[in-house]
């Protein structure tokens, strides 16, 4: 009997020094840098956006993609320090989808905003009143755009003109309308560019007849 008193004694001894151990090991440490890379800059809408965007603007100016509000505006000077950092948080968090700068300088010229589905929820509407409040008072052109399947070229300057300089006298004529317009041969109808959604020319563009799924026809867009 004190044969087994003895080895129960030292099983229990043993447990206590390994439920110790246990207890003293140190947690698993958090990453120091624990940040992964984004797939791409702009979503699959954005981006389809973004290459009719640069088509309609040519030379006549710069586009930027994802570019914060407060690297643009500021608050107004002379306020108290308190309400400026009030203000100053309240954009330092929010972007603008685009943002189109003179070429030379890089001064602002407008800012646009592509609007999908999203933009309908509550939140987002106060958010986009608000945006579009502090971009009247700052004096920033601010272009609400909602976002679909195609846009005109055409459509798209139009929209633009008002605030980007195409017929400014810099030597030469940034957008020639008539030459960028691409013509269905089928039907004649002006093209478009899209993005494939599926397939293996998924995140692609490609022009397609603007009066689709009328006339069916497409061609590859650096044809």
């Amino acid at each position: 009997m004190s044969w087994f008193i003895i080895v129960a004694v030292i099983i229990l001894v043993m447990a206590a020094v390994v439920a110790v151990g246990l207890l003293k090991k140190p947690a698993a440490r958090t990453k120091e840098h624990p940040y992964r890379r984004i797939d791409a800059l702009f979503t699959p809408a954005e981006r389809s956006f973004f290459g009719v965007l640069n088509q309609a603007v040519g030379n006549s100016a710069a586009v930027f993609g994802k570019v914060r509000v407060a690297d643009v505006i500021a608050p107004e000077k002379g306020m108290p320090r308190g309400d400026w950092q009030r203000a100053f948080n309240r954009i330092s968090s929010k972007h603008f989808d685009f943002l189109l700068c003179d070429k030379e300088n890089l001064s602002v010229l407008c800012a646009i905003e592509l609007n999908d589905a999203s933009h309908s929820s509550e939140k987002r509407k106060r958010r986009d009143e608000f945006l579009s409040g502090v971009c009247e008072a700052a004096g920033v052109p601010l272009i609400q755009l909602a976002a679909k399947a195609a846009y005109s070229v055409s459509e798209i300057q139009s929209l633009l003109s008002p605030h980007v300089p195409f017929d400014a006298a810099r030597g030469k004529v940034a957008i020639e309308p008539k030459k960028s317009m691409k013509t269905c041969p089928k039907c004649s109808s002006e093209m478009v560019v899209r993005v494939a959604k599926k397939g293996k020319y998924a995140g692609k563009h490609f022009w397609a007849c603007s009066t689709y799924p009328k006339c069916k026809y497409i061609e590859a867009a650096n044809a």
